[in-house]
């Protein structure tokens, strides 16, 4: 699956990407800010230097301390933000692998000649893969689900948690080739094993897009960054003059960058650059679960 979703991607040249401004979201966010903070530094600079001549300059320990304990919270912000993007793609993994699974004992199970549970179980397979991943978008793009039965797609609509939804008439249709004697006991037991993985994963999923990391440590980290580079042109102006309005400018861009690539990944289920390839993923599903039950 991973050569997959590399196809339409090329390694990038190194310092083409150092140099691809254009593209690069998070400067494109950040631009007004460094400009602003770029003013400001030239502002207190010209004051200083030019109106009232003060030789203030603060103590580096000053900028030690709060460096350090600015640093712990941006760790604990990045790390925070990408175990979430990580375990969302282990769980994407983790639909696929079982979505495949699933497909592969539906194909063993059922006899080729019944082609009518083969085909909506393997479409309903599919159909979960892609439900989920607008629901955790907060929509559903029914024009991506198959219609298994007539009006299921207009029923579907009518319900309040498709994904769900569309697990229960994958059950619904088990039982019935259970109390068929299309499968055995040990049979309907390995196919549940599937289903609860699918609910799971649901439900997994679910949780990191709706346990964003709380606001008010994210508004704390945002003021500290603020009155940290509010006082960091005392500690460059009088050694480096006009100059430091660039090193500080390159200061904040890297500070308030990685709290907002955290922002950016914590909830890796959208669209964004940053975010997981779910449709790729999803795709990727449906051309395997298709291949194996060769509908």
């Amino acid at each position: 699956m991973l050569d997959e979703l590399r196809d339409d991607k090329k390694e990038p040249l190194w310092f083409s990407v150092i140099f691809d401004f254009h593209k690069t979201k998070t400067l494109k966010r950040l631009s007004l800010s460094v400009l602003v903070v770029g003013f400001y530094t030239f502002v207190i600079e010209y004051l200083e230097d030019e109106v009232f001549h003060i030789e203030f300059k603060a103590p580096s320990i000053v900028f030690s301390i709060m460096g350090i304990v600015l640093g712990l919270l941006l760790v604990f912000r990045t790390n925070t933000a990408y175990d979430r993007w990580w375990e969302g793609r282990k769980l994407l993994s983790y639909l696929g692998s079982n979505a495949k699974n699933f497909a592969i004992k539906i194909n063993a199970f059922l006899p080729p000649e019944d082609k009518e549970n083969r085909i909506y179980l393997s479409k309903m397979i599919v159909n979960h893969a892609f439900a989920m991943k607008e629901n955790l978008r907060g929509e559903v793009k029914y024009d991506e689900l198959t219609e298994v039965t007539p009006g299921y797609i207009d029923f579907l609509k009518t319900v309040y948690h498709v994904p769900n939804q569309i697990i229960a008439s994958i059950a619904e249709r088990i039982i019935v080739l259970y109390n068929a004697g299309k499968i055995t006991d040990p049979q309907l037991l390995e196919l549940n094993k599937h289903l609860d993985n699918a609910v799971e994963i649901t439900s997994s999923c679910e949780r990191i897009r709706t346990s964003p990391v709380p606001f008010s440590y994210s508004i704390h980290l945002k003021k500290f960054i603020f009155f940290f580079t509010i006082i960091l042109p005392f500690g460059f102006i009088h050694e480096l003059g006009y100059w430091c309005i660039i090193i500080i400018m390159i200061i904040f861009y890297a500070l308030v960058g990685l709290e907002a690539i955290g922002e950016e990944i914590e909830d890796p289920f959208g669209q964004d650059e940053n975010d997981l390839p779910i449709d790729a993923i999803c795709q990727s599903i449906k051309k395997s679960v298709h291949a194996i039950v060769k509908v």
